[in-house]
């Protein structure tokens, strides 16, 4: 027999040394020991689409500016958080290069989704994630371990960058949604009998972006072999963590998610 059939979980109601909405804990009113063929499923899921385009995990934007033959001026761009279009993403990449004394012309085609920069009197480029971990940098100093990247929204994602200027201007498309799929993980709930992209074994529900920004993302459905097992585990204190698919725990600015954790119990033969 199952001790318990279903568990609703509410971020609002996460536990007081929680870190947040999308890293948070909830302690039931009592110990739950499941017993042999134990399993579950992750179900009715409630995510508010509240993160914006760029967030503190992909902010920045490492430029080498070449200023004579053999110097370069190199410049961490740091983007403002918040919610953009193409338009305002081409304003905002013209406004930090201005106030750095480069004055560029940014702009935003539509009809093709990509962005076109130049910067005047000057060839330049923008460092790949890869070139960031190898390059002999000298402007401001960052994390190797952290860039906070801006590369996958202007999509510079090959493994070298090229050198552009007024004649050979960066042309890229543009990804503003950055996050695509959220990963719902514990560290204490299940057997660890998944692997994610990146290795990890402590994902149990994977829910695809379905909605727009300030809409809720729901996430209902369930196949038969989408079970995970949770055979003689004693539950308490449940943790789960949000995240995308690099890691970052999604910054939900307030918002509460929820979902159902179903149990049920297989049968031994099968």
């Amino acid at each position: 027999m199952l001790p318990i059939k279903k568990i609703y979980i509410d971020s609002k109601f996460k536990s007081n040394d929680s870190i947040s909405n999308s890293n948070f804990k909830i302690t039931l009113p009592q110990s739950i020991t499941f017993g042999s063929n134990s399993v579950f499923y992750i179900d009715e899921v409630a995510i508010p689409h509240s993160w914006w385009t760029i967030e503190d995990f992909n902010s920045k934007l490492y430029l080498s500016i070449f200023v004579s033959a053999n110097g370069r001026d190199q410049h961490i761009i740091e983007l403002n958080k918040q919610i953009y279009n193409g338009s305002t993403l081409a304003t905002e990449i013209s406004s930090k290069l201005l106030s750095i004394g480069y004055p560029s012309t940014v702009t935003y085609n539509a009809s093709k989704q990509t962005i076109i920069i130049s910067i005047d009197d000057y060839d330049f480029k923008f460092l790949t994630d890869d070139e960031l971990r190898e390059v002999n940098w000298t402007g401001e100093s960052y994390d190797k371990n952290n860039l906070q990247s801006a590369n996958g929204v202007i999509k510079n994602t090959e493994r070298t960058s090229v050198i552009h200027n007024a004649g050979n201007p960066f042309v890229s498309y543009i990804d503003l949604q950055p996050i695509r799929n959220v990963y719902i993980k514990s560290p204490n709930l299940g057997n660890y009998n998944t692997l994610g992209a990146r290795g990890e074994s402590d994902i149990i529900k994977k829910v695809p972006v379905t909605s727009d920004f300030n809409q809720m993302i729901f996430n209902n459905s369930i196949v038969s072999n989408d079970f995970l097992d949770c055979s003689r585990q004693t539950l308490r204190t449940l943790e789960f963590i949000l995240t995308d698919s690099a890691g970052h725990e999604i910054p939900f600015h307030g918002s509460y998610v929820s979902f159902s954790i179903i149990f049920d119990q297989m049968d031994k033969d099968i």
